[in-house]
């Protein structure tokens, strides 16, 4: 604690002030493969069969990229109080959490709002055209500025209507706010007990016994985090051979689970605590495993990493704007939509959802320094 101009304030330790790029490296490759799952599989995957093999399943599994989100979440949200055991640090993140999420969020509905008074949807058409219904099923009402705004400060958090969501893959915003809250609260209840572990297995069993998957993920996230605080201990250097193959285990489920049928290998059924165990070991082998950490640090990673959450919030619309409306192009072309024409659409899709995310870097540093400030004059 520091005195400046007589006002009391805290400063954060250099513990938990160093950043762990690692996460933010798997967030932007986790981020990647749901922009790959929407675009590929739920776009192209109708006039297209260059991306339907089962070497294509790790790489578009979002649903498993999801996992990594919540598990990433519970990791990153906890491992600061973990390290320094400072409250500070906890009723910072607690007061800054809602308006680090709603900010971007808002913004890009109202993106998505000005776009539908343009009348630059074409998704609904498109679906049409190509035989998509999943297309058909979004942005199929009148804008309206108040809903868009209620939606991005409210709705997103609470309800779950993708007929009239301005942003329909917003349906994990819940589970991330209120995980996140789970997590400040188990940190602030019982990390600090001797017999914490104790308690966060009673705590992960009544998830398990409970079928709540997606805060499942959360704590298995933080369990993750306090391995990590004490990685130095002999254990986890003799688990280190196993590392390697949780990473394979991970793509290994997530290959044969969605398109491995046909496949010469031992089949396995898709299920939430699978994806969870599958999530938590991709994290895990990023804390832990070297050649995996320094895979995730690369600057093209940490780029990645820079544009998860923008990128995460913009892609689905630039597919029912920008692509759907170039496949209606294409299509009434000479060539028509042709296999090389829906390369071209993808390549064109991808570019424009990296360009537009790029841009949207600065409504996220935004929203971190309005949440920084808000938290700040809270805990004056």
């Amino acid at each position: 604690m520091t005195q400046v101009n007589n006002v009391n304030v805290v400063v954060e330790t250099p513990a938990a002030q160093d950043r762990l790029f690692f996460l933010d490296g798997l967030r932007g490759w986790a981020a990647l493969m749901v922009v790959l799952s929407h675009l590929l599989v739920f776009f192209v995957s109708h006039t297209s069969l260059t991306y339907q093999g089962w070497y294509w399943a790790f790489p578009t599994d979002g649903n498993l990229a999801v996992f990594i989100f919540f598990v990433l979440s519970g990791f990153a949200l906890s491992i600061g109080y973990i390290q320094t055991s400072r409250m500070s640090l906890l009723t910072a993140l607690c007061a800054r959490r809602y308006l680090r999420l709603a900010i971007p969020i808002l913004c890009a509905s109202l993106f998505a709002y000005l776009l539908l008074a343009a009348r630059l949807f074409y998704n609904i058409d498109a679906g049409k055209a190509i035989g998509n219904n999943w297309l058909t099923n979004f942005y199929g009402f009148a804008p309206d500025l108040y809903e868009s705004l209620k939606f991005g400060l409210y709705d997103v958090f609470m309800s779950g209507d993708a007929a009239r969501s301005y942003n329909p893959i917003l349906w994990t915003m819940p589970i991330e706010l209120f995980g996140s809250f789970i997590v400040f609260a188990i940190c602030a209840l019982f990390l600090y007990l001797k017999k914490r572990l104790f308690f966060i297995a009673a705590i992960l069993l009544y998830f398990v016994l409970s079928k709540n998957n997606y805060y499942l993920s959360f704590v298995a996230g933080m369990c993750i985090a306090l391995c990590y605080h004490h990685r130095e201990k002999a254990v986890f250097r003799k688990i280190h051979f196993a590392l390697p193959l949780l990473l394979i285990g991970a793509v290994y489920y997530s290959s044969i689970s969605l398109r491995g049928r046909g496949l010469a290998v031992p089949q396995i059924v898709r299920a939430d605590f699978l994806s969870i165990l599958a999530a938590s070991a991709m994290v895990f082998a990023a804390a832990f495993y070297r050649p995996f950490r320094r895979f995730l640090e690369n600057p093209v990673s940490r780029y990645l990493g820079s544009i998860s959450f923008p990128i995460y919030l913009t892609h689905f619309i630039v597919i029912c704007t920008f692509s759907s409306g170039f496949l209606l192009y294409l299509r009434g072309t000479a060539q028509g939509y042709t296999e090389t024409n829906v390369q071209m659409n993808v390549a064109a899709s991808l570019l424009v959802c990296f360009v537009i995310a790029h841009l949207f870097r600065h409504v996220e540093t935004l929203a971190i320094f309005v949440a920084r400030r808000f938290s700040e004059y809270m805990q004056k």
